[in-house]
C-alpha cells in the first residue's frame, strides 16, 4: 500500500511541476509541438491496431454475442471503482463518492461480480472520474498532445493521471500473480475493441486527416468529462461529434469567457 500511495503522490507531483494553471479553461486541440514524433507513434498505433487487434477484436466479436461483450465491459468498468472512489474524493464529490460505493456494493453483490449494471437501473448512474480529470479541476493545465505508444491519444497532464490511474488501479493487487494482470488486461482491450469496429470504421472512412480528427475530438471530449458535460461511456457520436465536423467550435471560449469556469 505504500508503494501505491507513493506513486500516486509523484504523479500528483509530476503533474504540478510541469503544468501551469488554467487546467479548466478549454485547451486548443492545435497546440501540438510535438506532432511530427506524434504523428509517426499515432502511425505505429494505427498499423498494430489493423494488424493485431482488428482482426483479433473481429474474431471476438463473431464468437462472442453483444450481451456477453456488455456484460464482460460491466465487470471491468465494476472494477474500476478505487480509480473513480478516490478522485470522487479528491474532487470533493462526496456524494458521487457513496454513489460509487453503492454502485460496488449493488453490482457485485446483486449484479453478478459486476456483470450486470443493476444499479444503473436503479438510479444509481456509472461515472468515468480518473486521475486526470481530478488534475484538471485542480487547474493543471492540459500540456501539449501526446500520442503514446499502445496506449493512443493522451497529453503531458493526462500521462501523468495514467500513473495516478495504475496506482489506484485494482490489477496492481494481482501483479505479482503470473498472468492474471495481462490476461485480464488483454480480454477487456480485445472486449471494448470489438464493440468499436463499426465507430472507429466509420470515422476513418469520413475524416479526411483522421490523426487530427482522433486528436481534436479527444482533447474536447476530456474537457467535456472535466466539466462534468458528459456522462460515463459516452461515445463520440453520442456527443454529437461526427467525423466529418469541425469537432472544436469556439464556442465553447465564448462560453467559457461569458460564464467563468464553469459551462
Amino acid at each position: 500500500m505504500p508503494v501505491r500511495a507513493l506513486a500516486l503522490a509523484a504523479a500528483v507531483f509530476a503533474a504540478l511541476t510541469v503544468s501551469a494553471c488554467a487546467g479548466r479553461k478549454p485547451p486548443n486541440p492545435d497546440y501540438d509541438p510535438w506532432e511530427p514524433l506524434n504523428r509517426k507513434v499515432f502511425w505505429f498505433n494505427d498499423k498494430a491496431d489493423d494488424y493485431v487487434l482488428v482482426p483479433v477484436a473481429k474474431g471476438w466479436n463473431y464468437v462472442v454475442p453483444d450481451r456477453a461483450q456488455k456484460c464482460i465491459s460491466n465487470f471491468f468498468n465494476n472494477l474500476l471503482f478505487p480509480v473513480v472512489f478516490v478522485n470522487d474524493l479528491l474532487q470533493w464529490k462526496p456524494r458521487r463518492a457513496v454513489e460509487s460505493v453503492a454502485r460496488l456494493q449493488i453490482n457485485t453483490f446483486i449484479g453478478g461480480l459486476g456483470l450486470f449494471d443493476v444499479a444503473d437501473e436503479f438510479g444509481v448512474p456509472p461515472q468515468d472520474e480518473d486521475t486526470g480529470q481530478t488534475f484538471g479541476l485542480w487547474d493543471i493545465a492540459n500540456g501539449p498532445y501526446l500520442v503514446l505508444p499502445l496506449l493512443g491519444p493522451s497529453s503531458v497532464r493526462d500521462g501523468f493521471g495514467l500513473a495516478g490511474d495504475a496506482a489506484l488501479g485494482f490489477y496492481t493487487y494481482f501483479i505479482t500473480v503470473p498472468g492474471v494482470t495481462l490476461g485480464a488486461t488483454a480480454v477487456n482491450v480485445v472486449n471494448e475493441r470489438s464493440r468499436l469496429l463499426d465507430v472507429v470504421k466509420k470515422a476513418k472512412e469520413a475524416s479526411l486527416d483522421y490523426y487530427s480528427f482522433v486528436r481534436n475530438a479527444y482533447i474536447q471530449y476530456r474537457w467535456k468529462q472535466i466539466n462534468d458535460q458528459i456522462g460515463a461511456g459516452e461515445s463520440y457520436q453520442k456527443l454529437g461529434l461526427q467525423p466529418e465536423d469541425d469537432l472544436y467550435n469556439e464556442e465553447i471560449y465564448e462560453n467559457y469567457l461569458e460564464h467563468g469556469d464553469t459551462p
